[in-house]
């Protein structure tokens, strides 16, 4: 019982606030960086519009999108992102992320199921389109 109204409660949290994400498991070091500060993340943590994630050696992380997306990135990853707009009450969504380098697995949430356009996940040389779908990929 306590689990189901802690998950509600961490929804809603979610919901209305400037946080569009939380870190639901992370080994090693991992940073965001927020304009020119670099934060160290940890289980808990919010991830917020324009943050570019970091994970050094020996890393990784695990994040929980609004929507229900889950991204990981595994060691020596860099990815940022761009845009997140999930206001499911005003039909509006975006989701942005560009990779630049590393190892990531995406499993796309509402806002792939809903507005698949929607979802733009950038690499170096060219754009994955979602389509509801997960996927990996890799960039050196």
């Amino acid at each position: 019982m306590f689990r189901i109204f802690f998950s509600i409660l961490l929804f809603c949290s979610l919901l209305f606030s400037s946080d569009i994400a939380i870190v639901k498991n992370l080994t090693g070091n991992v940073f965001a960086k927020r304009g020119q500060n670099l934060e160290r993340l940890l289980v808990g943590s919010n991830v917020l519009v324009g943050d570019v994630l970091i994970t050094k050696s020996n890393s990784s992380i695990g994040i929980i999108f609004q929507d229900g997306t889950l991204l990981s990135l595994g060691q020596n990853s860099i990815l940022k992102i761009n845009q997140y707009i999930f206001e499911p009450f005003d039909n509006k969504y975006d989701f942005d992320i560009d990779m630049k380098k590393g190892l990531s697995a995406f499993e796309s949430g509402t806002i792939g199921k809903l507005a698949p356009q929607s979802v733009k996940f950038r690499v170096p040389e060219g754009i994955v389109g979602i389509r509801g779908t997960k996927f990996y990929v890799e960039v050196k």
